[in-house]
C-alpha cells in the first residue's frame, strides 16, 4: 500500500505540475468546466460522503467527453485526487482492461448543457480516517475528447478547483471472500466447464509469457528494440523497475491462488480491484480474444496481475498499442507504469528482436 500511495502522490503532482506548465493537453479551447460540490461540511461516520460532480459546456459548440473519466456508469477510474490532513488517500475501486475506445465510448454536451453525478466517495475511497478532507477533479488521459487522440502527444484533461470538508473516520466495507485457492491453484466463481478450461490455458500461457519476458529483461542491460517500443529510452533506474516487476508477475502466477470471476458482462476484458489479490473479473471480450497475441486472454491476466499493489501497481495510462507506443516516446516514466505496456512488452505481437 505504501507503494501504491507514493504512485498516487507521484501521479497527482504530475498532473498539477505539467497544468501550471501548460503542457497538459486541456479540453477543446474554452472546452467543458468540471466543478465540486457537497450539500454539508461535516460527515459523521454513519453519513455516505455525497460529493456532486457537475461538467458544464459553456462553449457554443459541442463537446465529447470519454465516458470512462465521467461518473456516468459510476465511477471507474480513480478521477479524484483525495487528501486526508495533507495525505493522499488511495483508490480502492476497480481498474479495468479496456479495447480502444470509440465514439460509442463518448458523451456529448452540446452548447451550454451540463450534467451532473452523485457519487459515494467512501465506495472507492480509503475514508477510514477521521480529519480534513480536500479533494479535486484531476481527470488525465490521452483519449480525453476524441478516440483519435489529440495532435499535442500530451494527455488531456479535465479539472476542478478544490474543495474540503470534514469526515470523521469510518470502517470500511466488509465482504466475506470465498475460501482462497490453494497456492498456485485456481478457483472459479460463475464459470462453465468451458471457461475454466480456457482459464487454464490462458494461466499457463500468462506464466510463460511472464517467465520468459523476465529472462529477457534479466539478459540485456541496454535499451534494445523490443524494451524501447513499449518503455522507452533506457533509463538503469527505469529499466530496473520494470525487470521487477516482471520478476514479481513471474512469481505471482507461478505460485499465487487466484480467482477467476466470470459474472461480468460489461464490454471489457477484464477488471480488478488492485487492494484485493488475487481475484479477477473476466467479461464479455475477454472470450472473444485470442489466447495468445496482441490483446489475448494471456496477455489480459498480464495486465490484470499487474495491476496488483502486491505485484506492481500499475496504472491505465493509455489503452491499446497505439497509446502504449506513444506513451513509451512521449512519456517513458508512465510507460513503466502504464499495464498495456507491460502486456504489449509480454505479448511481443510482432515480435521485436
Amino acid at each position: 500500500m505504501k507503494k501504491h500511495r507514493l504512485q498516487f502522490v507521484l501521479f497527482t503532482a504530475l498532473v498539477a505540475l505539467l497544468l501550471m506548465a501548460g503542457t497538459v493537453g486541456a479540453a477543446p479551447k474554452d472546452g467543458p468546466v468540471v466543478s465540486l460540490g457537497t450539500a454539508q461540511t461535516k460527515f459523521s461516520a454513519s453519513e455516505d460522503v455525497l460529493v456532486t460532480v457537475t461538467i458544464s459546456n459553456p462553449t457554443r459548440q459541442s463537446v465529447r467527453i470519454l465516458r470512462w473519466f465521467t461518473p456516468g456508469d459510476g465511477l471507474e477510474e480513480p478521477v479524484f485526487a483525495v487528501k486526508v490532513n495533507g495525505k493522499a488517500v488511495p483508490y480502492t475501486g476497480a481498474v479495468y482492461k479496456r479495447p480502444a475506445p470509440t465514439v460509442s465510448d463518448y458523451i456529448t454536451l452540446k452548447s451550454g448543457e451540463s450534467v451532473s453525478y452523485r457519487v459515494n466517495l467512501g465506495d472507492t475511497y480509503d475514508l477510514s480516517a477521521s480529519g480534513k478532507y480536500t479533494i479535486y477533479y484531476a481527470a488525465a488521459a490521452y483519449q480525453l475528447f476524441s478516440e483519435k487522440g489529440n495532435s499535442s502527444n500530451k494527455p488531456d484533461s479535465l479539472v476542478s478547483e478544490s474543495i474540503a470538508f470534514k469526515v470523521d473516520g469510518r470502517a470500511g466495507k466488509k465482504t466475506t471472500p470465498p475460501p482462497p485457492p490453494p497456492p498456485g491453484g485456481n478457483a472459479f466463481n460463475a464459470c462453465t466447464e468451458t471457461q475454466q478450461s480456457t482459464l487454464i490455458n490462458a494461466r499457463a500461457q500468462a506464466a510463460t509469457y511472464a517467465s520468459e519476458s523476465e529472462n529477457y529483461l534479466f539478459g540485456i542491460n541496454s535499451g534494445t528494440f523490443r524494451y524501447v517500443e513499449w518503455f522507452g529510452i533506457f533509463d538503469p533506474l527505469r529499466y530496473s523497475t520494470v525487470k521487477t516487476h516482471f520478476t514479481s508477475i513471474s512469481n505471482a502466477w507461478d505460485t499465487a491462488g487466484v480467482t477467476f470471476d466470470c459474472k461480468c458482462k460489461q464490454n471489457y476484458y477484464a477488471y480488478v480491484y488492485p487492494d484485493k489479490p488475487y481475484t479477477i473479473y473476466l467479461c464479455k471480450v475477454f472470450w472473444l480474444a485470442p489466447l495468445t497475441g496482441t490483446d489475448s486472454q494471456a496477455g489480459t491476466l498480464i495486465h490484470e496481475m499487474s495491476h496488483f499493489y502486491v505485484v506492481a501497481s500499475t496504472d491505465d495510462y493509455v489503452y491499446g498499442q497505439a497509446g502504449a507506443r506513444d506513451l513509451a516516446i512521449t512519456a517513458p516514466e508512465n510507460a513503466i507504469m502504464n499495464a498495456d505496456n507491460h502486456e504489449y512488452f509480454a505479448e511481443n505481437t510482432p515480435s521485436l528482436p
